[in-house]
């Protein structure tokens, strides 16, 4: 008999704030992927028009009005993604080559004619950043980083997702590199042009600021295998969610598994706020360091809020495309099960 399990919610000690602009990408959303997503099948279209991915963006930015300046921070919240679930389980020899493309079309090269439409999206997303105001340290910041999501993060899952037997990671290990598969140094790149001010690299490189971004990252790599737990637990090969993972590694139930990891969660969070409340001296960049770290905490909760209630189809039954270089078996499929309750 399956053991039953209930799902926590992530809760904040910061309020969360609605997007005056919450859907406003949808239609254009679809256009996009009937434009320059066609390197993925037609069923994975299919799949993912109703995963709302637009909306992270606006979501997780609620403070923003402007569709100009959200814009091309939707486009990158869908090609992140979709970079992510199409090319996970590409061989790295290959990974790197695009992780180099992708890094010089964001820096300014433009795609060819005959490149996946994916890279189109980066190019255009990059000249309406500049368009906007958005000043070059700051391309080359979310250039980098996004290199990183793919190199420290993607690269480094590929040993767990390839491997014949399913292999955990120690979670020392697991945050190591998920903290960078996850997307959110890019994703909470976006807080600049969100806020139409890009932070001076010497106050965005200070460890505080940094640690703060980095717990933007542990903090959503949390709330997203909450998220993914019951897609996941379906999938017999499945070792890359930390609620497995502390199972596995201090041969704990599920359940338990679950406690643990909320407490992990909820200690990052009060990280994350008491820095905000005692940060450094910036001298005359103290408003604006303040107003980023703000940001990254309405960017937490807002994308709790997208997960909760922004009616995503992504972790349903048969909601994510099959990968390149996808097993059979891949096509994922969701039985009903009560083993979880919400």
């Amino acid at each position: 008999m399956k053991e039953e399990l209930i799902l926590p919610q992530c809760h904040y000690p910061w309020p969360t704030i609605p997007s005056p602009i919450a859907n406003a990408f949808d239609d254009e959303e679809k256009a996009w992927y009937d434009n320059d997503y066609t390197f993925i099948s037609e069923e994975g279209i299919k799949r993912c028009k109703p995963q709302f991915l637009s909306r992270v963006a606006t979501y997780m930015n609620p403070t923003c009005d402007s569709m100009d300046r959200m814009r091309p921070c939707a486009r990158l919240m869908i090609y992140i993604t979709i970079f992510d679930d199409f090319f996970g389980m590409t061989p790295a020899n290959e990974l790197k080559i695009m992780a180099d493309r992708v890094y010089e079309v964001m820096m300014g090269q433009d795609p060819h004619e005959d490149e996946i439409g994916i890279l189109r999206q980066m190019a255009t997303a990059r000249k309406e950043w500049l368009a906007n105001g958005m000043p070059q340290y700051w391309i080359d910041r979310v250039s980098i980083n996004f290199y990183e999501f793919i190199m420290y993060g993607m690269m480094e899952e590929i040993p767990f997702k390839q491997a014949e037997n399913r292999k955990y990671p120690l979670l020392a290990h697991y945050l190591s590199f998920r903290k960078y598969s996850i997307g959110m140094w890019p994703y909470g790149d976006l807080i600049d042009p969100s806020v139409n001010y890009a932070l001076p690299v010497h106050i965005y490189n200070h460890p505080i600021i940094q640690r703060c971004r980095e717990l933007l990252s542990l903090i959503i790599v949390i709330q997203n295998d909450f998220a993914s737990l019951k897609k996941e637990l379906e999938i017999e090969s499945e070792s890359l969610n930390i609620i497995f993972i502390l199972r596995h590694q201090y041969k704990i139930s599920y359940q338990e598994a679950c406690t643990e990891a909320m407490k992990l969660h909820d200690a990052y969070a009060q990280e994350l706020d008491d820095l905000h409340q005692s940060l450094p001296d910036f001298g005359p960049f103290q408003e604006d360091a303040y107003n980023h770290v703000y940001h990254i905490k309405l960017q937490i909760s807002g994308c709790a809020d997208w997960y909760y209630n922004s009616g995503t189809s992504r972790y349903e039954h048969r909601a994510f495309i099959v990968p390149q270089y996808g097993r059979e078996g891949d096509d994922i499929v969701i039985p009903h099960s009560i083993f979880i309750k919400e």
